[in-house]
């Protein structure tokens, strides 16, 4: 019997279970919660207390956890700031989740951008489309856009502290007091539902959604957005793309795990 040949990327290898376990473990320490007890590791991992233990004391003698002497708590150590240095500088936020930018556009079958503020601006870092029926080059890889033009940059603004949404408004975009009064009730409505539509904005008859991709501290770290005939943004569609775009910036959420901006 033939053997296929594993695939080049090893997503046809089995996991080791032990590394998958070791690193849900390492993931249950955050800024929020830097201390933790046996038990509640044992709670948030799911894992047995036996197993728990021999991962947690394998990891605090190879330098990644440190348990306190006195309380017993287990915590991220020096070990892992070591590790994070290895990383290359050219390891962008853009180049982590370009593939995955790749793989929405063609599940949707649109155009989609990521982008991100660049000073008073917001500056789009990818685009790739996935659409048979039409490309929408409304943006270009590098190109700077204004707060308030298109789905990316309005959730981008929405997701800034509200004392810069107010001076982006007032004075880097200087809007008119009616003007603020219906962007700041945009910008509301996209925190409260996660998700922006605008149709006919681009040219008629193309419309547009976009999403917001979120650290793991609900901090935002960039937009992603998608545009394509407007019948893709309607009805039944309208909720089918909501959940890809949805789904797909937790999966990137969830890669970018410990990274910030």
């Amino acid at each position: 019997m033939e053997t296929k040949p594993a695939a080049r990327d090893g997503s046809s290898l089995p996991r080791v279970r032990a590394v998958t376990r070791a690193v849900s473990i390492l993931r249950t320490f955050t800024p929020g919660r830097p201390n933790l007890a046996l038990g509640e590791i044992v709670k948030m991992t799911g894992l047995d207390a036996g197993t728990t233990r021999r991962l947690l004391v394998t990891l605090r003698d190879e330098g990644l956890v440190r348990q306190d002497p006195a309380s017993g708590l287990y915590s991220a150590s020096i070990g892992l700031l070591e590790l994070s240095r290895a990383v290359p500088e050219s390891l962008s936020l853009t180049a982590l989740v370009e593939e995955q930018i790749k793989q929405l556009a063609e599940e949707t079958q649109t155009t989609v951008y990521l982008s991100v503020v660049s000073g008073d601006a917001v500056v789009c870092t990818a685009r790739h489309n996935g659409g048979r029926a039409i490309e929408v080059r409304w943006w270009a890889v590098g190109e700077e856009r204004a707060f308030n033009k298109g789905t990316g940059p309005r959730v981008l603004l929405a997701y800034q502290p509200e004392e810069r949404r107010e001076v982006v408004m007032k004075n880097t975009l200087a809007l008119e007091a009616d003007q603020i009064t219906e962007l700041r009730n945009e910008l509301d409505d996209i925190r409260a539902t996660g998700v922006i539509v605008k149709h006919d904005e681009i040219a008629t008859g193309l419309s547009a959604m976009a999403v917001p991709l979120l650290d793991q501290n609900g901090m935002i770290l960039a937009a992603i957005s998608t545009g394509g005939l407007s019948p893709r943004y309607k009805g039944a569609d309208r909720s089918e793309m909501e959940n890809l775009m949805t789904k797909a910036a937790a999966d990137m959420g969830e890669k970018l795990r410990g990274y910030s901006v």
